[in-house]
């Protein structure tokens, strides 16, 4: 098996089990956590990689037991920032521009999505969701690569991960295109 393979078959492996980590995390704790992310040292962390208002935040819908970064995304619209969430198409995630949670859509994999015509905008900093991260910033997702695809589509864009702590490794495997984030946001339950 070469190395390559390795580390996607270790990828996959690890993923079953951060998915039971993070679901075994109480659901009145995963909302505490939602609360806990607006507070100190974690605003501070978000405001060093914010844009200016006005900039855009792509973001994502929660689904199942992921950090919801709901609240957070109220108060950044407060303040003046646009939000853009992700709609799967052939060629990966395209950020469309999100008002409200009306505007949204079921799509693929469970997700909920912006309808199509909604416009398209550029991501100034992403939020973005994860099965477990290490120290160096690198995050273990659902491995279809479609938040490193979008890192690589838009470099100019800060990374902030939303996650439990108790989804912290040591380290995440990590593959050529794999691209680390730039700070995450990991609330104690």
């Amino acid at each position: 098996m070469s190395e390559d393979n390795a580390i996607t078959a270790e990828k996959a492996a690890l993923r079953q089990a951060q998915m039971n980590k993070r679901d075994a995390i109480p659901a009145p704790m995963r909302l505490l956590a939602g609360h806990a992310v607006m507070g100190e040292p974690y605003w501070s962390i978000l405001g060093a990689n914010l844009p200016k208002p006005g900039g855009v935040i792509a973001t994502y819908v929660a689904m199942r037991s992921e950090f919801d970064p709901g609240l957070l995304v109220m108060r950044l619209v407060n303040l003046g920032y646009r939000i853009a969430v992700p709609r799967i198409t052939r060629e990966g995630l395209a950020f469309h521009q999100v008002k409200n949670a009306a505007e949204l859509e079921e799509g693929p994999f469970g997700t909920r999505q912006p309808k199509a015509s909604a416009p398209i905008l550029k991501p100034d900093l992403f939020l973005a969701p994860l099965l477990a991260f290490d120290d160096e910033g690198y995050r273990l997702g659902y491995g279809k690569a479609y938040y490193d695809r979008a890192f690589a589509a838009h470099p100019q864009a800060k990374r902030v991960g939303l996650a439990f702590a108790a989804q912290r490794m040591d380290r995440v495997p990590r593959e050529a295109h794999d691209v680390p984030l730039h700070a995450v946001l990991a609330v104690e339950t």
